[in-house]
C-alpha cells in the first residue's frame, strides 16, 4: 500500500527536500542543492505569483520512498495557448508503482482543473533546472542539472509519456587557443562590428545582466518552455548567478552603438564542493565552495548564448577566444557547458574543439484523458 501525502508543513517541507540525499546515498554521481536554496525556490521564488505549486510526497510502511511536485504554470499557458500542468522535483525508489502513485497524483489534479496534458520535468520557467537524465548515468552531474537514476526513463515510458526534446551537454578540454580560432574571432568582429564590453566591478555585471534578459524577452519567444521575465525574475536569475560571477569569466559583447547582443558567463565548477557540503552551508559547506571557486580544475559553462538574429554569424567565437584564454591562465583542464537543445545549431562550435557529448536530458509529454 503506497500512501500519498501533500506537503503542508516547514516538517512535511524539509522531508520533501532531503528525501534524494537518502535515495542517492553513496551514488558518486549525485549531487545535492542546498536545502535553503530548495526551499527559496519552493516558497518565494517571484514566479509563485503566476505558478500554482503543490508538493506531494509517497509513503510505505512509514517511509518515505518517493516525492514529486505538480505546476501550473498559468502565464505560460495564456502565453502559448495550452492547457499543461508541469511535474519536477520527482524522485522515487526502484518502484515503478511509486512512480505511478505521484503521477497519479499530479494528473488527477491537472484534470479537476481542466488542463488536457502532462509535461516535464520543468519547474517555473527553462531558467531553472529542468529535463530527465537519459544517457550519461556514469558522469558526475552539474549543480545546474539534475542527476537520476537509469530507472526513471523506464518509469516514463512505463507511464505512457513521450520525448518532447533533448538537451545535451558536453565536457570540452582546455587546450592551448588555436591560431584558427583566434583569427576567425578577430575577423567575425570587424565584419559584424561586435566588439567585447570591458566588465570593471560586480555592480556593472548586474546592470548589464538586466540589459540582457531585457533583450532575450525581446528576442526569444519561439524557444522551448520561454516566456517573457518579469522584472523580479531577473533580479532572482542575477542575484543567484552573477552575484557570484568571476569578472573574467563572464564575457558580453556590443555592438558598435553599444546594444548587447551576446553573453557567455561561466564559474568554477562547484559539483564537488556540493557533494561535501551535502545540501547544508554551514559550517563547512561554505569552506568547500569557496575553496572551489578559487582552486579547481573544471569550469562551468552556466550561460552562453547570442540573439537569434546573430545565430548563424560565428560571433560567438569572439568570447570563446576570450573565456579560452581565461581558462587557461585559472589551469582549468575541462569545461563543462550547460545543457542545449539537441536541435541547437549553435551548439555545434564544441565539435569545433576536443570534447564529447557526456550526457542527454528528455522533456516528456503525455495527454491527460478525461
Amino acid at each position: 500500500m503506497i500512501d500519498i501525502k501533500e506537503v503542508n508543513s516547514k516538517y512535511d517541507l524539509r522531508r520533501f527536500i532531503q528525501f534524494p540525499r537518502e535515495l542517492y546515498k553513496g551514488c558518486p554521481y549525485y549531487v545535492p542543492a542546498l536545502d535553503k536554496s530548495e526551499e527559496r525556490l519552493l516558497t518565494e521564488h517571484p514566479a509563485l505569483a503566476f505558478c500554482d505549486l503543490r508538493l506531494w510526497t509517497a509513503w510505505r510502511d512509514g517511509k518515505m520512498v518517493g516525492r514529486i511536485a505538480g505546476i501550473i504554470n498559468h502565464r505560460c499557458n495564456e502565453i502559448k495557448e495550452q492547457k499543461r500542468i508541469r511535474f519536477s522535483w520527482f524522485d522515487t525508489i526502484e518502484d515503478p508503482e511509486v512512480a505511478k502513485a505521484l503521477f497519479k497524483t499530479v494528473e488527477d489534479w491537472g484534470k479537476s482543473q481542466g488542463l488536457t496534458e502532462i509535461c516535464g520535468p520543468s519547474r517555473y520557467s527553462n531558467m531553472e533546472k529542468q529535463a530527465m537524465l537519459v544517457d550519461g548515468f556514469e558522469h558526475i552531474t552539474s549543480i545546474g542539472a539534475d542527476y537520476n537514476y537509469p530507472y526513471y526513463p523506464e518509469y516514463m515510458d512505463l507511464m505512457g509519456f513521450e520525448k518532447e526534446v533533448d538537451y545535451i551537454q558536453y565536457r570540452v578540454k582546455v587546450t592551448p587557443v588555436s591560431e584558427r580560432i583566434s583569427r576567425l574571432a578577430d575577423l567575425l568582429g570587424q565584419k559584424y562590428h561586435v566588439r567585447l564590453r570591458e566588465i570593471k566591478d560586480k555592480d556593472q555585471l548586474k546592470k548589464a545582466g538586466y540589459e540582457f534578459l531585457g533583450v532575450l524577452n525581446e528576442s526569444y519567444q519561439s524557444i522551448f518552455n520561454f516566456i517573457p521575465l518579469t522584472h523580479e525574475e531577473m533580479t532572482w536569475i542575477i542575484d543567484e548567478n552573477l552575484s557570484v560571477g568571476i569578472l573574467d569569466l563572464v564575457s558580453f559583447l556590443e555592438e558598435e552603438n553599444g546594444r548587447l547582443v551576446g553573453i557567455a558567463m561561466s564559474i568554477p565548477s562547484l559539483n564537488r564542493a556540493f557533494q561535501k557540503a551535502n545540501g547544508k552551508m554551514w559550517p563547512f559547506g561554505a569552506f568547500h565552495i569557496l575553496h572551489d571557486l578559487k582552486k579547481n580544475t573544471n569550469v562551468d559553462l552556466l550561460l552562453t548564448g547570442v540573439l537569434p538574429e546573430y545565430a548563424h554569424t560565428g560571433i560567438h567565437a569572439i568570447y570563446h577566444k576570450q573565456l579560452h584564454e581565461a581558462f587557461l591562465s585559472h589551469g582549468f583542464e575541462y569545461a563543462y557547458t550547460s545543457q542545449q537543445l539537441e536541435n541547437n545549431i549553435a551548439a555545434r562550435i564544441w565539435e569545433k574543439y576536443d570534447s564529447e557529448i557526456i550526457a542527454k536530458r528528455r522533456c516528456y509529454r503525455k495527454g491527460l484523458m478525461a
